[in-house]
């Protein structure tokens, strides 16, 4: 079993805090029948949302990994 430094815990909470939120985001999820182009404004926050969304989890990832490998 892999453990975290405490550092790692505390950047993995705060982490996975901005991922609850994120998630609650009504720009996380394309709605049914959403067509892109038709408004750039909105699909510009989609669009930030979604490249928000994969750099926390991203992030998450190398943290596990870091803690899984040992260092």
């Amino acid at each position: 079993m892999w453990q975290m430094t405490l550092k790692q815990r505390r950047r993995h909470g705060e982490l996975m805090s901005t991922l609850d939120r994120l998630k609650r985001d009504p720009y996380a999820k394309i709605p049914e029948g959403y067509v892109e182009g038709e408004s750039p404004e909105e699909d510009e926050k989609y669009k930030q949302a979604f490249e928000e969304l994969k750099s926390i989890i991203e992030e998450i990832y190398e943290l596990e990994v870091t803690a899984r490998e040992g260092n």
